[in-house]
């Protein structure tokens, strides 16, 4: 009888084992710096209307998960660090939260961590990457890549965060 508890309890201890492992959703919060140049003028998302607005706490339960927003959004007035909480995002989501329309007739170059990248929109955001996206004329690229947002500046906005 001792023998069917103690297997009985070992098999649910591992159902519930591989539950967690496969089932539960993994919780997804990290961060990416980026720069938006169009036509050589330095993009400013630090606007309002830039910015997610997500109420904390109690009532943040009380909200409906958008998933979207959550694959790359901005807040607390910052606008050169994504943030990113949900699987998948990549930097055309971004652009769609926030929306920002970028003209596609024009030449498009990004650079992940000074290095050159084909299909930038379509790259994934990676932890601490530091992304610098060119639209238009491009003349100017290593005086663009030596304003990019450096993992030091990234770190000091998440030490800083106001919201969740």
């Amino acid at each position: 009888m001792q023998r069917k508890i103690l297997l009985i309890i070992l098999v649910l201890s591992v159902g519930v084992l591989l539950y967690l492992k496969f089932f539960s959703k993994k919780e997804v919060h990290y961060h990416a710096g980026f720069k938006v140049f169009v036509d050589g003028k330095l993009q400013d998302f630090s606007k309002t209307k830039y910015m997610s607005i997500k109420l904390c706490g109690e009532d943040e339960k009380k909200q409906e998960e958008n998933e979207q927003l959550e694959k790359a959004h901005l807040h607390d007035g910052v606008g050169d660090v994504v943030h990113v909480e949900a699987s998948d995002a990549k930097w055309t989501n971004l652009f769609k939260n926030i929306n920002f329309k970028i003209d596609k007739s024009k030449p498009i170059e990004g650079y992940v961590n000074g290095k050159n990248v084909k299909n930038i929109l379509d790259y994934p955001i990676k932890v601490y990457d530091s992304v610098v996206i060119v639209i238009g004329k491009n003349a100017n690229v290593e005086e663009y890549l030596k304003k990019s947002a450096t993992r030091k500046h990234i770190e000091e906005v998440e030490k800083k965060s106001e919201t969740c």
